[in-house]
């Protein structure tokens, strides 16, 4: 069994981030899918083989144990708020939970009762949160094939009904060919996923208000945005201070908005 132990990062990986802002230097070719709702046929059915597994497993400290952490989901208009427990034992825990992982469905975003090891192994979820880490099934994150695309602009995703033409679509790769982390240039050790720029640093964790599309294994788009990584004031707070007070904040209860597209 592998051993969960960090890996300091030196500060000149830092300027890295330049490089990585997307979550990947190479775009994946996104294919004919004729849109989100319905599958349009599997993009991916057999796993792939993580690249730097061990390292991925020991530098994002991740879990053999399958996390506490519940999935709420409310109707949204035409869309799913979720609101996920991404606590992971606190901000302070040297041995944090393991990730919450998760699957899109046409009822909500379900649960996947798996640990970290698992994760990395199985095709079964979409995306995963720990505190304010986002990431994707594929590439360093996973055996499977989910892409993702931040929106260029200030687009609005009420306003966002059907699928954007040709979005470059990434995956989840944070880790260098030698097996280095690269991280998101938010000082915080965070590494530079797909969805990584969902939120900024110092200060507080303050929602940019990015809006993403994701394609998923079989094939199916939705648009996404992360609303919230603190409780509803302290959110506003966050957003208006750019700090938050000292008593309890609510954070790492992450609030997302999402939806298929047609």
């Amino acid at each position: 069994m592998r051993t969960s132990t960090a890996s300091p990062l030196v500060a000149a990986s830092l300027a890295v981030l330049a490089v990585c802002a997307c979550g990947s230097e190479d775009p994946v070719d996104p294919g004919g899918a004729e849109g989100g709702g319905v599958p349009a046929g599997p993009v991916c059915s057999e796993p792939t083989p993580v690249p730097c597994e061990d390292e991925v497993f020991q530098q994002m400290n991740l879990q053999d144990t399958v996390a506490a952490g519940e999935i709420v989901n409310e109707q949204d208009g035409a869309g799913i708020r979720s609101l996920v427990d991404a606590t992971a034992g606190g901000p302070f825990a040297t041995e944090p939970d393991a990730y919450v992982y998760a699957r899109f469905t046409d009822a909500g975003l379900e649960k996947v009762e798996i640990s970290d090891e698992a994760s990395l192994q199985s095709m079964d979820w979409d995306i995963a949160f720990r505190r304010y880490i986002l990431r994707i099934n594929s590439g360093h994150s996973g055996p499977s094939c989910v892409t993702a695309a931040r929106l260029p602009g200030d687009p609005d995703y009420d306003g966002l009904t059907e699928l954007p033409a040709d979005p470059t679509l990434y995956s989840d790769e944070y880790f260098t060919p030698s097996c280095k982390l690269i991280p998101d240039g938010s000082g915080l050790e965070a590494p530079a996923t797909a969805l990584s720029r969902y939120w900024t640093y110092p200060g507080c964790v303050k929602m940019t208000g990015f809006v993403y599309v994701l394609r998923l294994a079989d094939g199916r788009r939705l648009k996404l945005t992360v609303t919230h990584f603190y409780n509803e004031q302290t959110q506003v707070i966050c957003q208006e201070d750019g700090m938050v007070p000292m008593e309890d904040t609510g954070a790492a209860n992450l609030q997302l908005r999402w939806a298929f597209l047609p």
